[in-house]
């Protein structure tokens, strides 16, 4: 176990403490702690059986990826994104995300596409065990195939920058039934848009589904904004 005058995790241990950050994000992420709730270092270090130090490494890089706010002398709470933050993200994402699409749409190959069709199933399939952390890793190895179709690395790396930095919008559409069966829906539509070299419709359907994660978040924001009034 790392002592405290340690600043990084010994090399034995640095897969375990991945995992661990891993597993708290996931925490984060699936709403096992809520938007501003404080998380307590002592705590969490009792809760994982990890060193305090663990812990508050794990802050570090949480607060990298705006999961968590850390404020001196006050501790750390679960973070919130504000409306206009959301909305900025938003504008960004979709022009970014259309242009992957297009230069996807442009190189895709039947074999490509049949790859695609068989990463939806595998949404599908993980909708049907109702595994929302099985559904949001076969939604990421969708869109980061979708994206790798582009063939530009750079806007791939800045689209996934930005998709992490606002990863808790995301995750936020998956607890609501009515909008998983339109992602469901549009992940098809997505694929048959690029099959049938249908750019106007890959736009619409690009700002379409980025569009639900940020109704669904930016509604719990409010609703839970007017409840602290």
């Amino acid at each position: 176990m790392p002592n405290s005058k340690q600043t990084t995790p010994p090399a034995g241990c640095k897969t375990d403490f991945q995992k661990f950050v891993s597993r708290l994000e996931n925490m984060i992420l699936t709403g096992a702690f809520k938007l501003r709730e404080r998380l307590v270092e002592a705590t969490l270090a009792e809760m994982f059986g990890v060193s305090r130090y663990w812990v508050r490494d794990a802050f570090k890089i949480l607060e990298t990826k705006e999961l968590v706010t850390i404020t001196p002398f006050k501790g750390v709470v679960v973070s919130e994104l504000s409306e206009q933050k959301v909305e900025e993200i938003f504008v960004i994402r979709v022009a970014m995300e259309q242009l992957a699409a297009r230069l996807s749409l442009e190189k895709a190959t039947a074999e490509e596409i049949k790859t695609l069709r068989m990463l939806v199933e595998k949404i599908k399939e993980a909708g049907r065990e109702k595994n929302i952390v099985a559904m949001i890793e076969a939604d990421s190895h969708f869109h980061d195939h979708l994206f790798q179709l582009s063939g530009n690395l750079t806007l791939h790396r800045m689209i996934n920058d930005l998709r992490n930095r606002s990863q808790i919008i995301r995750y936020a559409a998956w607890s609501s039934p009515d909008v998983l069966s339109r992602i469901f829906e549009e992940h098809e539509w997505i694929v048959d848009a690029i099959e049938s070299r249908d750019m106007n419709g890959l736009n619409k359907l690009v700002e379409r589904h980025i569009g639900h994660a940020k109704e669904v978040y930016l509604f719990r924001l409010k609703a839970e904004t007017a409840l602290l009034m």
